[in-house]
């Protein structure tokens, strides 16, 4: 009888083990198993290899502007892909300097500044398979310690919490990023949770502009408006209302102006959708909200794009948005990234992320 147990625990242990082990491998942003089947050559490949041999050594966090996030994220990937330790060793060298600095300070931009520019370190330090308790503690106090006197006195985490626009959301996709690194399902399912309820409601907390006029229902502010959402006879099912105010006020037709906001409010949403599914797939948030974020993408690259196309419009995504056209087409099997002005832009990176070298089917 107790050799029965005895043989009952270690097959669930040996189960845990090799569960563990495949999500290890799996990898937050890719993994070497899966970059090792894509080519060395080709557009995808320049890109990612033109990033990774720039400069990162000294990166800058609290430039709202940097690029050196996304570069060490690349040189992560080429590691994986060409096993030149030569990349691996920039990537260190990167989280040491920033372990280093310890709180990187602010721009004017504030603490905006860090929900973009931390996220990918987390994604580089996995992909390269790196953890030590100093690294860990430095991306800990990243998220949850450091704070912004200038901004509510807040910090990554409770800027998630409290804004329902582009500071959320880029706030949102480095919380994935650096649980999901943290082995941190608790918090990781937490911030998971919350997004959701963003999206279907009743609103659990976030504040919202004062402006609400995009929002399809006015007593029931979403993140996302609902799917079939309907207003003066403007369709604006997938619209992010607490990003478009900043365009300008509800108008038909919608004010002739760019979404930047609206896009990288985006960023951080499907950079945080591909982490947590590939984190544990009953973590995914692809569908959520009757597929909440391509309803977003949609309605400004095919609907709006279509409908409102007059001078000085600009709907579609352009420059460092176009990165996620690929990622979205990867999921949803559509053809987003074919019909962009801008295909120079699909393997390149965004504020947070990038590099569509990683998908399998690029």
């Amino acid at each position: 009888m107790i050799l029965k147990s005895f043989k009952t625990v270690s097959l669930i242990l040996f189960i845990g083990i090799i569960s563990q082990s495949a999500n290890a491998q799996k990898g937050l942003w890719s993994s070497e198993a899966e970059l090792k089947k894509n080519p060395v050559a080709g557009q995808a490949w320049e890109a990612v290899l033109e990033a990774a041999n720039t400069d990162f050594s000294r990166p800058v966090i609290n430039n709202n502007n940097s690029n050196d996030d996304v570069n060490c994220l690349a040189a992560a990937i080429v590691y994986n892909r060409t096993g030149n330790n030569l990349y691996r060793e920039k990537v260190i060298s990167a989280l040491e300097y920033n372990v280093s600095n310890g709180n990187p300070g602010f721009d004017s931009n504030g603490i905006l500044t860090w929900c973009r520019n931390t996220g990918a370190y987390a994604l580089a330090a996995d992909l390269i398979g790196y953890h030590n308790q100093q690294t860990e503690e430095w991306f800990r106090n990243m998220v949850e310690v450091y704070r912004d006197p200038e901004n509510h006195n807040n910090t990554i985490e409770e800027v998630f919490y409290r804004r329902a626009n582009n500071w959320g959301t880029q706030a949102y996709g480095t919380l994935c990023a650096v649980y999901a690194y943290l082995g941190d399902r608790t918090k990781l399912q937490r911030i998971r949770n919350y997004w959701v309820q963003m999206v279907t409601g009743p609103n659990p907390g976030a504040t919202y502009g004062s402006d609400i006029s995009w929002h399809a229902d006015p007593e029931n502010l979403r993140l996302i408006n609902p799917a079939g959402s309907v207003k003066e006879g403007i369709n604006i099912d997938g619209i992010m209302p607490d990003d478009m105010r900043r365009n300008g006020s509800f108008s038909n037709p919608p004010p002739k102006a760019v979404t930047s906001y609206h896009w990288e409010a985006l960023q951080g949403i499907i950079s945080g959708a591909r982490i947590l599914e590939r984190y544990d797939p009953e973590l995914s948030i692809w569908e959520i909200g009757d597929k909440a974020i391509l309803r977003a993408v949609k309605i400004l690259e095919i609907d709006w794009k279509t409908k409102y196309n007059e001078p000085g419009s600009n709907w579609a995504a352009t420059g460092d948005d176009v990165w996620m056209l690929p990622f979205i087409d990867s999921v949803y099997g559509t053809d987003f990234a074919k019909e962009t002005s801008e295909p120079e832009n699909l393997w390149k990176h965004g504020k947070n992320a990038g590099w569509a070298y990683v998908l399998t089917d690029h």
